[in-house]
């Protein structure tokens, strides 16, 4: 045993008593005293306890903690090997609302709850999660939408039509241009998925069904007009190199062909559209190809319809007068069937089967969206591969809130375009009436303010 006055003791001694000045000081500057005078209050009872610590210390540096005791709480004593093995205090103060609360737990014990109830409520908290979640989602997607589709371009009017700058006066009466209404183009190509080459002129094909969707979006009120593809209009024409070459006047549907198959075919669909509808804007283009067609019917549960004159050269089953719910290629069919070697009027005829075949499709599709509010993005997903648009997500999700309340009905909801089909030197050639067509302009794009 080393003689009490060594250097080793007097060593630790005053490294002990050192500690204890520094924290003392520390404490008073931090205002963190009511810990350490708790210790200093147990001085006298412990101070044999505290040097045997500290003696202990010093020949071993890597001992485990060591607990003092005081009447509130537990201070917990370890070796700090980066400062030569001074003990380091680190304060534990039990509060009372600790004390209370495990007083109160071993007078009254609660029972543990099973496994299976602990995993049912967690699993009940995740799902509300989830929902809340995809509810806050679904409707940021829907502001976004409705904010990014109006535009307020004002159109061109006819040489008759008066205006006095804010209004125009029409059949003796005011109206006053609603921007408020989003013009969305729909188009069929007649080609398929694997023989349509994007990005080679002469590949992209031609625009076999047209529709514009005219939504007023502050009311939720629509129209869908129906185009025919024989429509008479002025066509921007490019070589075989991309190379614009002048405007001819041609079929609309060959303004899809005189492009890329992606982009610049859907906007000059959309140029010849503006420019026969008096400069109204066409907000945006959803065009697909041939496969998409069974794909859609079949998404919707089919589609049942009344035939309307006998196709049965290309379906036995196609007899007119006899009701049939289209499955497959059967929609693809009844919607393109065409005798090319009839009369002029062979389009007019086929633009009436696509007409009552989008009145079944449309309520079949609203009746599924008021079920489920994801419908129009299912369907949107299940045809990326066949179609090209420039319409984002959000903007379906918005339009989709504005249909869903609404019923749709051929008969008024839907118009054809008025003209007048005559035969040109090769193809049949469909002239537009043009005040049949402004009548209707001004029913969807003007208000009627006196």
């Amino acid at each position: 045993m080393n003689p009490p006055n060594s250097e080793k003791e007097k060593k630790t001694t005053h490294s002990h008593h050192h500690y204890h000045r520094h924290h003392s000081s520390e404490s008073s500057k931090s205002g963190k005293t009511s810990g350490y005078s708790g210790l200093y209050r147990k001085k006298d009872s412990s101070s044999h306890h505290h040097h045997h610590s500290s003696s202990h210390s010093s020949h071993s540096s890597h001992k485990s903690e060591h607990e003092y005791e005081v009447h509130y709480g537990k201070y917990d004593f370890s070796v700090n090997p980066d400062d030569e093995g001074v003990p380091v205090a680190k304060y534990r103060r039990v509060s009372q609302r600790k004390k209370k609360k495990e007083q109160d737990e071993k007078l009254h014990p609660k029972k543990k709850r099973s496994k299976v109830f602990i995993i049912f409520r967690n699993t009940g908290i995740t799902i509300a999660v989830l929902l809340v979640g995809i509810a806050v989602i679904l409707i940021s997607m829907i502001l976004v939408g409705r904010n990014s589709l109006l535009n307020e371009d004002k159109i061109k009017l006819p040489i008759n039509v008066e205006t006095d700058g804010e209004y125009i006066i029409y059949k003796g009466h005011r109206y006053k241009f609603n921007d408020q209404v989003y013009t969305l183009m729909f188009s069929g190509i007649d080609k398929r998925t694997k023989d349509h080459s994007e990005k080679i002129l002469g590949t992209a094909g031609q625009a076999d069904a047209i529709f514009l969707l005219a939504i007023d979006t502050t009311t939720s009120k629509y129209k869908l007009m129906a185009l025919s593809r024989d429509t008479m209009v002025d066509v921007n024409v490019c070589d075989m190199a991309g190379n614009f070459t002048g405007v001819e006047k041609m079929q609309i549907c060959l303004a899809h062909a005189y492009g890329d198959g992606a982009e610049s075919s859907n906007e000059n669909l959309k140029r010849s559209i503006t420019r026969l509808f008096y400069g109204i804007t066409v907000d945006a283009y959803f065009t697909v190809d041939l496969d998409v067609i069974p794909i859609l019917n079949d998404d919707v549960g089919g589609v049942t319809v009344t035939v309307i004159e006998d196709l049965t050269m290309w379906n036995p089953i196609f007899k007119k007068g006899d009701i049939i719910t289209l499955k497959g290629d059967e929609a693809e069919t009844y919607v393109r069937a065409r005798d090319v070697t009839g009369d002029e009027n062979q389009n007019n005829l086929r633009m009436e089967r696509q007409k009552s075949y989008i009145d079944g499709f449309v309520n079949n599709t609203l009746s599924m969206t008021r079920q489920n509010i994801g419908t129009p993005i299912r369907l949107y997903n299940d045809i990326t591969e066949h179609s090209r648009t420039d319409i984002t997500i959000p903007i379906i999700s918005y339009l989709a809130t504005l249909l869903v309340g609404q019923n749709f009905e051929a008969d008024e909801d839907m118009v054809k375009i008025p003209g007048k089909t005559v035969m040109g030197e090769k193809y049949a050639e469909y002239y537009v009436d043009e005040e049949g067509l402004f009548d209707i302009i001004v029913q969807t794009y003007y208000i009627r303010v006196d």
